[in-house]
């Protein structure tokens, strides 16, 4: 935010008037300003970069977010809805994950966080020819991490192992519940079932 931006926006906040673009006369306004950054402000206050007064101005309730990498139980729901929301967007509906393609965006790091895992659900839909998300459809940099992963223990993962992940992942997503993680998963509840089977899991999943 420039300087001369930073002094409009508290004076906005200060005497709770603004001037529209184009008018010469000042309005009353009565809002509540909820503001977002990916840098320390603290910081950029040190640096001179941004004004000490707003920064106290805006740090009323300061609620802080650790980054998508420190929270990979938040991945697969946010993919979801960034999934559906660009399938939505792009008149695709009905469209969803492939289980290998949502396990490998739990090994991924997320630096961008989740304007980044926004950018690949809305890249994967553009690249797929059917109505889901596989594993091919995903960015090279998100697809590398299973090559490094499997240099690092000398061995390729099947995938069973993959998909048996992902089932596990949505499990504790939504804390055991077989009914909420078939739906999470787009598949019927005797599916699951024979899965968990499958992968002996059943126990665990258990809600």
């Amino acid at each position: 935010v420039s300087q001369s931006m930073q002094v409009k926006l508290l004076r906005a906040i200060q005497e709770r008037e603004i001037r529209r673009v184009g008018e010469n006369r000042t309005r009353s306004v009565d809002v509540r300003v909820i503001a977002a950054t990916n840098c320390e402000l603290s910081e950029a206050v040190t640096a001179g970069t941004f004004r000490e007064d707003l920064y106290y101005r805006l740090n009323v309730v300061e609620i802080r977010i650790p980054a998508l990498r420190d929270r990979r139980e938040d991945i697969l729901p946010l993919a979801r809805a960034l999934l559906a929301d660009a399938a939505r967007r792009m008149h695709r509906p009905g469209f969803r994950l492939a289980p290998s393609a949502a396990a490998q965006l739990l090994h991924y790091r997320w630096p961008g966080n989740v304007r980044e895992l926004g950018n690949v659900m809305e890249r994967g839909i553009a690249l797929a020819n059917g109505d889901r998300l596989e594993l091919d459809d995903l960015p090279p940099e998100v697809r590398q991490i299973a090559v490094e992963t499997t240099e690092i223990i000398g061995a390729v993962r099947h995938l069973a192992d993959i998909e048996k992940d992902y089932i596990l992942a949505a499990l504790r997503v939504n804390k055991g519940n077989q009914t909420h993680t078939a739906e999470q998963l787009a598949i019927g509840s005797a599916t699951l079932y024979r899965k968990l089977k499958n992968y002996a899991i059943v126990r665990q999943a258990a809600p």
